[in-house]
């Protein structure tokens, strides 16, 4: 059941799309890390024999120094050991930043491609656009946006200034013309006229 779930499958895809890029910064983490390691061995081996007295056994000292997380239970004593303590916060902090952009950015493209399905899905469904071909629709789902409405909403009033049309889904709206009201259903379609020729609405509608 799992692998059926939209949201794990989102993150998969998420995943899989900034994976490349993930790889990247966890390989300058990693390189980081052992020049921190490396660096810290060097510059407090003397002062402090017991904390930095190999590479491998700085690496603890690197990693919570590089995460920011700083247990304090080993802490640079020389002044140079300050210096590039100072250097691995600021490098970790830069690299946890770029992590966090790459997988908002990946978020981000996600969302912005299953907008764009299920608007395709929606313009696919007006008979207006259905002699389309594939090209105009791409086109078209560019520039539209769903929405959903309540019943008694009010569209579009009479006398305003028209700057979108719109095309019905599903339910239906009422044109409030002088003579009588007329149902609009699915596959309709409304406010052409005054987005087309720059003139004022000629009639309020309802969603009803």
């Amino acid at each position: 059941y799992i692998r059926h779930a939209s949201g794990l499958g989102s993150l998969l895809r998420v995943l899989q799309r900034a994976f490349p890029a993930l790889v990247s910064i966890v390989t300058v983490f990693f390189i980081t890390l052992l020049l921190a390691a490396t660096l810290s061995y060097v510059f407090e081996r003397e002062a402090q024999p017991e904390a930095f007295r190999s590479i491998p056994s700085a690496l603890w000292w690197a990693i919570v120094t590089l995460s920011t997380t700083g247990y304090g239970d080993v802490v640079p004593v020389t002044i140079w050991g300050r210096l590039l303590a100072a250097w691995v916060m600021v490098g970790g902090i830069v690299l946890f930043a770029l992590w966090a952009g790459i997988i908002a950015n990946a978020f981000a493209e996600e969302l912005q491609r299953r907008h764009f399905l299920k608007t395709w899905d929606l313009v696919a469904e007006v008979p207006f656009f259905q002699t389309l071909g594939a090209a105009a629709i791409a086109d078209i789902v560019r520039l539209v946006r769903a929405r959903d409405v309540a019943a008694g909403t009010v569209v579009v009033r009479e006398g305003q200034a028209g700057d979108a049309m719109y095309f019905i889904i599903s339910g239906e709206a009422t044109v409030m013309f002088a003579p009588g009201p007329v149902t609009l259903s699915p596959g309709a379609f409304f406010g052409e006229m005054a987005l087309l020729f720059g003139t004022r609405r000629s009639a309020t509608v309802v969603v009803t």
